[in-house]
């Protein structure tokens, strides 16, 4: 096997598929990637029991083959290349290690290599339902839903975004059970299947940093049983669907609410941001005391300081003056993900789930816990 090709586009190539490879699987053979080349197409593959990636790239071949690469070796290597760096891959017949050239630097480096007849071969996948999305409305689902799931694998329902499809209406939902995070698309008609699922937020994630915004591209979901398999460009990816019952979302949002708070979205976050200083590292409590025209921040630890702000609002309710508190962390990432210059905040009492809100989008919600604290 023998081709050339620069180190960037292969480091990058690398570095995707790499991220297939867990850390706490001990099985020797998945440390490895599989690449395989045919002609000017590379593909390098790398898995672990529930998980597989295939990313293709165009490379100059000389001779057709297959190797196993042990990863961790091959990505310190090509991380420490000029990104223009021409490289030539080599296996010689017999041998069980590779020759890596770089014609810039003048190296020579040799690999010892895995025996690729051992390595899994990647799945034929023909699904029973193909879901097709364009990139803006993965890129809507992805960046309005992962951030509140859950990263507790101990809690695996919660470790994914719900899809709910109903006709054209595709509703996805994240949650940690603090938080939580409902996003309706549209979808063009043509497609009146009605399904749900519990895609793992990791390749959701992974999808979404694919995703080409000067080229876009649409995302391909394919489902099979309970695996997804999904194509965004010259990646492939396939992944088991969580298993379980999720919770009725519905269930914890209040069936309306006595208060509405609107206020500028950039103004607040930047004040939670400095005020959040102040708090408790582990909970990042900030206090909101929310009054007619306005909300005044604040937070306070002993042994650090305190904080406050005041910033301006719009507030229409029957439960004013209202005290209540949330973790910091929860708000401003609703705040960077939201789109919009001006939210409301809905709420009932200190202690009741409160509601975030772009101003003038009713397709995304946003349901907070609030922290019990003494004001």
């Amino acid at each position: 096997m023998q081709f050339s090709c620069e180190s960037k586009e292969l480091a990058q190539s690398v570095n995707i598929v790499k991220r297939a490879i867990s850390s706490s699987n001990n099985a020797p053979i998945f440390s490895g990637i599989h690449a395989i080349l045919q002609g000017n197409t590379l593909q390098l593959i790398a898995m672990d029991n529930t998980y597989m990636m295939n990313k293709k790239m165009d490379v100059n071949g000389q001779e057709d083959g297959e190797l196993l690469i042990p990863a961790k070796a091959i990505g310190d290597l090509l991380a420490r290349f000029d990104p223009d760096e021409v490289l030539t891959l080599q296996q010689l017949p017999g041998e069980k290690e590779m020759t890596l050239k770089a014609a810039k630097a003048r190296g020579q480096y040799h690999i010892p290599l895995m025996d690729p007849e051992e390595y899994p071969a990647m799945p034929s996948f023909e699904g029973d339902r193909v879901l097709r999305l364009s990139e803006e409305v993965m890129g809507k689902l992805i960046s309005t839903t992962v951030y509140a799931c859950s990263t507790d694998a101990s809690r695996p329902l919660y470790t994914g975004v719900y899809l709910e499809k109903s006709g054209q209406r595709l509703t996805a939902v994240g949650t940690n059970t603090h938080r939580l995070a409902i996003k309706d698309l549209e979808l063009p008609e043509g497609d009146d299947s009605e399904f749900s699922l519990l895609i793992p937020a990791r390749l959701l994630k992974e999808i979404g940093s694919n995703l080409n915004g000067e080229l876009p591209e649409p995302v391909t979901l394919t489902l099979k049983e309970r695996q997804i398999m999904a194509k965004v460009g010259n990646l492939t990816i396939i992944s088991s669907l969580i298993e379980g019952k999720f919770p009725d979302y519905r269930r914890p949002i209040p069936p309306s609410f006595s208060n509405r708070t609107v206020f500028n979205r950039v103004d607040m976050e930047k004040a939670i941001q400095r005020v959040s200083l102040f708090s408790q590292s582990d909970y990042n409590i900030v206090r909101l005391a929310i009054d007619a025209d306005g909300i005044v921040l604040s937070s306070a630890v002993s042994d650090m300081g305190q904080g406050k702000e005041i910033i301006a609002c719009q507030t229409v309710g029957e439960s004013l003056p209202l005290n209540i508190a949330f973790n910091s962390r929860y708000m401003t990432d609703f705040f960077k993900n939201c789109g919009t210059d001006r939210v409301s905040l809905e709420t009932n009492a200190s202690l009741s789930p409160a509601r975030l809100m772009p101003e003038g989008d009713e397709s995304y919600t946003y349901i907070l816990t609030p922290v019990r604290v003494i004001f």
